[in-house]
């Protein structure tokens, strides 16, 4: 199924809730799909609907839970994902019921999920969203992998967000396995045509609160020992901390009004997630990448791009 020429569909999507780059990277996505006549249920938590809904109109919304992951901030991303690992099946199972009664509901003709496991109907085509067709995981490589090719092989088809041949993400888009890939390249919310350089670095705090918090100083830092100006969109004041005159913070305003930060910054300073290094790539800016301790496609992405 091509990208380009899917219409006239009843299509039911939803994405990981597991940080805010997956709403991010699907937003081109739904925009496209909703500009060539299809009709759109997103399925998300409260943050998801809030952001979808500041870029599109035309779409309706249906409440879906997930989440519920607790992470330490220790840097052992491992440990920090088994200990999650209850809770994923869960979220799994869940999805699962809810795909089921919306397909009868509403009609859907086509069930798309980015990076959601158990967000996929027996009855009509589900097509999967991801950048990793390998994940980039030790010790437990093989296993892991195995868990994952399974997953992806009750899919009808896989859109990669990557180019074929020039991989943004490396190794992780490439796979020696026969699934059905179609190759989405980059996907950013971002218009290039609007971007002016005002000559300021723009730092974006993400993530779990432990690792968010972590960066937030890592920001301060970094300002504390340069004199050019930096704007840093956080989701909230961490207290007990000098904030360096040369630093703004930034935690109020919709995600549209935050997009005129990255298209008038010179730099973005922020980790190495791949939603943010398509953005990057879309708006030709400089960046400067911080990895999140212990996450291995964020380690992986430093080493290729940072």
């Amino acid at each position: 199924m091509v990208f380009s020429e899917v219409r006239n569909e009843i299509i039911l999507y939803a994405c990981h809730d597991w940080g805010m780059g997956h709403v991010a990277r699907s937003i081109p996505i739904l925009e496209q799909l909703i500009n060539q006549g299809n009709t759109v249920y997103f399925a998300g938590n409260e943050k998801q609907v809030k952001i979808v809904s500041e870029y599109l109109l035309e779409i309706h919304f249906l409440t879906l839970k997930g989440g519920g992951f607790c992470f330490k901030g220790t840097g052992n991303w491992t440990k920090e994902m088994l200990r999650n690992g209850g809770k994923m099946l869960i979220n799994v199972q869940n999805d699962c019921r809810a795909v089921r009664e919306w397909v009868n509901f509403y009609d859907v003709t086509l069930v798309i999920s980015d990076h959601r496991y158990g967000f996929y109907s027996k009855e009509v085509p589900s097509i999967f969203i991801t950048h990793q067709l390998t994940l980039p995981v030790k010790g437990f490589q093989q296993a892991a992998n195995l868990w994952h090719n399974l997953q992806l092989k009750k899919f009808s088809e896989i859109w990669v967000l990557d180019n074929k041949n020039n991989h943004y993400a490396g190794k992780l888009s490439q796979t020696n396995h026969n699934f059905n890939l179609s190759y989405l390249g980059i996907q950013s919310r971002f218009n290039c045509e609007k971007t002016i350089n005002e000559g300021y670095i723009l730092a974006v705090v993400s993530g779990p609160r432990p690792y968010a918090e972590q960066f937030f100083h890592e920001v301060v830092a970094y300002a504390k020992k340069h004199t050019f100006h930096i704007k840093c969109i956080c989701p909230e004041v961490y207290e007990s901390i000098y904030i360096p005159s040369n630093l703004t913070l930034i935690n109020q305003g919709t995600w549209k009004e935050m997009d005129e930060l990255f298209y008038h910054c010179d730099t973005i300073l922020s980790r190495s997630g791949y939603t943010t290094i398509m953005d990057v790539a879309r708006l030709g800016k400089k960046a400067i990448y911080i990895p999140t301790p212990g996450q291995l496609e964020q380690e992986y992405l430093f080493e290729l791009h940072g």
